[in-house]
């Protein structure tokens, strides 16, 4: 079964490399992924950073017209003249010019509060920041923003009042040889609605933090806002990150398993309160090998080479199929054919030439067995096959008898010859009727010659014999006799150029006795005379039963 074998192994090995490549290129992904989100978090925190100024700057544009209003210029130098308290009339003239221009503003431009603001930094009047109201003394002049718009400077800013505010102010002229009049502040609250408004303009998802809380967030369609309620634990450490403290940007956090975020003070007032937004990007990664599929889309799927795909394995199975086909199912049929034959009684052996491998193995060990059963329990037994002692010798078809010089029609019961068509094929006993003895032939090579000549088969005569031990050698008249018939046949073996390497005596006296043992059972014979001949150009045996 070595094919199947190497291909278990084969395969065995391209399973092994193909997880060996997706768990390669599922490390490689993530390491990319991980590499493109910390590139994609940074894009991300300068594209917040530029919308926050560019809103800055179009919400800047919209108080042009609260700067030009004739009122408001007009009752915020009467303010400024007056040190002592805001007048009256200033409150109320101011208020009315705020709201009309305040609903005239487009909504996406609108402020959530608006401050008119005098000379001396007080609040004269103001729309949306109800905190203020009933307050006398309501100033902003101390914030640096508000103060470089009393000082003629357009500005932008973010605040830290009760929540985060991202303010702009501009100057209000009065009189153009003096100091301008006072300023306007518009003010918009950084909450939730600001938060979803710049993540759908930047596709960032992002949160605002302040006093280490988290104020308000946003995100992209198909992020889960509430990953960035994360930070929340983590804003305690951010101060030990070193390039957030010195530069105002911390690198690339991950929080959890499967968010990062990037943190950016936000700059003038606020920084030093500790005030910031964080943008975050979920990574694109894989959980193990099988994680591709699920990522896939229907455009990764098409461009998969699926005939490819399928024909490569079905070739692997076409393949193990034949293989375990010719190497299992095929000799284990045979093995079975030939067990149900023996369990039959159609045989009383199996023929380990017949099975290969494992196989040959078994019904060899079976064949001892049955014979070690038989023995023990005194079953006769048919003579074993001349192959399974003498090696593996080619098929031999099917010959007639002949019969030895001196025997008579009376004492020559019949002669078989000792056939070995296979390995382990049970001795072959043909019964033809016996010969006449024909008067003088009187040498053993004479009528095997004859024989040859007329069965029409080329005969080779064996080499001159060997004077046999006799029985004042100290042998037995079988010994031999048994003797000379080995070295003839070890002879003819040779002439014919068969191997002879393992070929003893001993083996071939076990197969002589067996054979003869079963003969005369069988024949009631007093003995069993071997003879040599040659048979389709290799040496074989003939085994006769005599009767005295």
């Amino acid at each position: 079964m070595l094919l199947s074998r190497f291909w278990y192994v084969v395969l065995a090995l391209l399973l092994g490399a193909a997880v060996a490549v997706l768990n390669i290129a599922t490390s490689m992904y993530n390491r990319a992924g991980t590499r493109a989100m910390g590139e994609g978090l940074s894009a991300d925190g300068q594209v917040v950073s530029w919308y926050l100024k560019d809103d800055a700057r179009q919400r800047s544009a919209q108080l042009i017209q609260f700067a030009l209003e004739a009122d408001i210029a007009k009752f915020l130098a009467k303010s400024s003249e007056n040190e002592k308290e805001v007048p009256s009339d200033a409150k109320e003239k101011v208020r009315a010019a705020l709201k009309k221009i305040h609903d005239g503003i487009p909504e996406e431009f609108n402020f959530d509060a608006v401050f008119a603001v005098d000379q001396h930094g007080r609040v004269v009047a103001h729309l949306g920041y109800e905190q203020a109201s009933g307050m006398e003394d309501f100033e902003l002049g101390g914030y640096p923003v508000v103060a470089d718009a009393l000082h003629g400077y357009i500005r932008d800013d973010t605040l830290v009042l009760d929540r985060i505010y991202r303010v702009v102010t501009r100057p209000v002229e009065f009189d153009l040889g003096q100091l301008p009049a006072g300023a306007i502040v518009g003010a918009r609250i950084v909450d939730d609605r600001f938060a979803r408004e710049l993540s759908k303009r930047t596709n960032a998802a992002v949160a605002f933090y302040t006093k280490g809380q988290r104020v308000a967030s946003g995100a992209p369609e198909g992020f889960d806002r509430s990953q960035m309620d994360q930070i929340v634990a983590d804003l305690p450490k951010i101060d030990e990150d070193e390039d957030y403290r010195n530069v105002g940007r911390s690198g690339i956090r991950l929080l959890g398993e499967a968010l990062g975020v990037q943190y950016t003070r936000l700059p003038g007032e606020a920084w030093e309160l500790g005030a910031g937004f964080a943008v975050g990007r979920l990574p694109s990664q894989v959980n193990g090998p099988l994680g591709f599929f699920k990522r896939a889309d229907d455009r990764d799927k098409q461009g998969a080479n699926v005939p490819l795909v399928v024909g490569i394995a079905a070739l692997a199975m076409f393949l193990g199929l034949v293989f375990t086909l010719f190497e299992h199912s095929r000799p284990l049929s045979g093995f079975r054919k030939e067990a149900l034959r023996l369990a039959k009684g159609e045989t009383d052996q199996l023929a380990p030439s017949k099975f290969r491998g494992i196989y040959r193995k078994i019904a060899s060990d079976l064949n001892d067995g049955i014979d070690q059963v038989a023995a023990k329990g005194g079953v006769p037994r048919r003579a074993a096959d001349l192959k399974q002692v003498l090696g593996d010798l080619p098929a031999e078809p099917q010959m007639s008898a002949f019969s030895f010089p001196g025997s008579t029609q009376e004492d020559v019961v019949s002669a078989e010859p000792v056939s070995v068509p296979e390995p382990s094929s049970p001795v072959q006993v043909v019964k033809p009727r016996p010969p006449p003895r024909r008067p003088g032939s009187g040498s053993l090579e004479t009528t095997m010659q004859s024989e040859g000549t007329a069965e029409g088969q080329p005969h080779r005569p064996p080499p001159p014999r060997r004077p046999g031990p006799s029985a004042a050698d100290g042998l037995g008249a079988d010994d031999a006799e048994w003797r000379r018939v080995f070295d003839e046949f070890v002879a003819t073996k040779q002439q014919c150029g068969e191997n002879i390497d393992g070929f003893t005596f001993e083996k071939f006296e076990v197969t002589l006795k067996k054979n003869r043992d079963a003969l005369v059972q069988r024949h009631g014979a007093a003995r069993v005379k071997f003879s040599v001949y040659v048979k389709d150009g290799k040496a074989a045996l003939k085994a006769s039963p005599i009767k005295e």
